[in-house]
Order: C-alpha cells, then structure tokens, then sequence
C-alpha cells in the first residue's frame, strides 16, 4: 500500500468514527484506530482544512455538514449532535448546572454528550454519568417516547412489555403508563428524580425533525440544592429555548 492510499483510508476510517459518535478527542479517535496521537492529529487537521470536520474549544473533532454530500453521509444521530453541541455549551453556561444529550438505540437512549466538566457544582460523575439510561423511567426516556410518532412509541413499549427495560429492571410498563407519557406531551417536558446517590433531577425535552425525535436533551442538578418546583421556573425556560434553537437549526440545515 502507497503512503498516499494509506493516509486516505486512515483519514476516511477517521471520519467514520466521528461520523459514527457525532464528535470525539483526537486520543479517542487515535485509540479506535490504533495509531499515535500526533499521527490522527495530522489526518484530523487535513480534514479540518478540507471542510470536512470541525474542532470545538481546540479538542473536540466533529465532522461538518459538507460530510452529507459523501455517498453514506452523517447519521441522523450524528447530525442531531452536530447542531446540539454548541447550543449545548451555551445553555450550560447559562444554567451552570450538567447538561446532556442522548438518543435512541436498541430500546434505550444511550447518553452521548454531557457538559459535567464545564459544571462548577458538578454532580459526581462516576455514579452518575452511566451512558444507558431508561426508556421507562429516565427523562430523556419518556421525552422520547411522548413525542416519538405513537406508532413507534407503541412499538417500543409493547418490546418493553414482552422483554423489560434491559437498563432498569425494576421498571414496567403498567396500566397508567401511556397516560403519564400523554401528561409529559401536554407539559412539553418530562421530569426525572432519583432517589439514590448522587439524589440527583432531570428535565428533559425532544429534539425533533420530519415529525421524528432525533434526539433528547436535558438538565441536571443536585436535588438538594434546589427544589423540583424552583428548577421548573429557573431552567425550564433556557431549555425550551435551547430545544428550539436546536430544532431551527436542523430545519435550516437539511440533509443532502
């Protein structure tokens, strides 16, 4: 193999896996490909300068809109992130408290994106940043499922219903299940509180295009510190308008 072919299958496997996370390091890209650091942060800056990808606060890589016009192009996932990520970074400056985003895969939202280092009051993250969360009882679960299309949404729970919630196994579909995903649809909003260590509360709200909910995103604090009711009026606003932000972005930015 040529150096020139092997830069070029270097860099397109680079792009992959930033395609594949909607953003990474340059050493978590280096650790997927199994090269040195200074080797991937020579491919990552060729696809900076070719337009390819963007570097956020000098260390975080993602690829750009100009990655659609490739034959496979970004994932919805991934494009989500892309336009979450700075809106993400502002509305955790305005909150101070962790922000996060997650999306939907195999009957589950897997965390993608948290603000916890940018946190001055930080929750403790090695109990609390677990990458799987609950389709039944986390916020950006049911924020998900209220405002996914009802024929998707049935079909989720009815998976629910036969195989349990593989990341909370007390969690079940009952009886009033659909009802509190209809009152989360009416507020706008789902809430989550957690009643072990870090006791922490959440608010979630969906991200949407196309009538689909590409993503969720949410707000965390230490439920000590403030109470449900005093959270509602101080973050529901800023994330109300970080989801429309987000939402006004993807419709201004279609897919190739």
């Amino acid at each position: 193999m040529t150096e020139v072919i092997r830069a070029l299958s270097r860099g397109v496997n680079a792009l992959k896996i930033l395609n594949e996370t909607g953003g990474a390091t340059c050493q978590v890209v280096a650790d997927k490909l199994g090269l040195s650091r200074p080797t991937v942060y020579r491919i990552l800056e060729t696809l900076v300068d070719s337009g390819l990808v963007s570097m956020e606060d000098g260390k975080v890589f993602r690829p750009t809109f100009a990655t659609r016009a490739l034959e496979n192009g970004l994932t919805d996932e991934a494009w989500a992130l892309w336009a979450a990520a700075p809106v993400l970074i502002e509305l955790q400056k305005e909150v101070i408290w962790t922000c996060e985003i997650a999306t939907f895969e195999d009957h589950a939202m897997v965390l993608r994106d948290a603000m916890h280092l940018q946190n001055p009051f930080r929750i403790d993250v090695r109990t609390f940043d677990d990458r799987l969360r609950s389709m039944l009882t986390s916020a950006v679960g049911r924020a998900y499922l209220a405002f996914c299309p009802s024929q998707e949404a049935e079909l989720i729970l009815t998976h629910l219903e036969r195989f349990g919630d593989r990341v909370d196994a007390a969690a079940h579909v009952h009886a009033q299940t659909r009802a509190a995903l209809q009152t989360v649809r009416k507020k706008g909003y789902a809430v989550e509180q957690r009643t072990d260590y870090p006791r922490a509360t959440l608010i979630a709200m969906p991200i949407r295009y196309g009538g689909r909910v590409l993503a969720c995103i949410d707000i965390a604090w230490v439920s000590s510190a403030i109470k449900l009711r005093d959270g509602l009026g101080q973050f529901l606003p800023a994330l109300k308008r970080a989801q429309t932000k987000v939402e006004s972005i993807l419709a201004h930015n279609p897919p190739a």
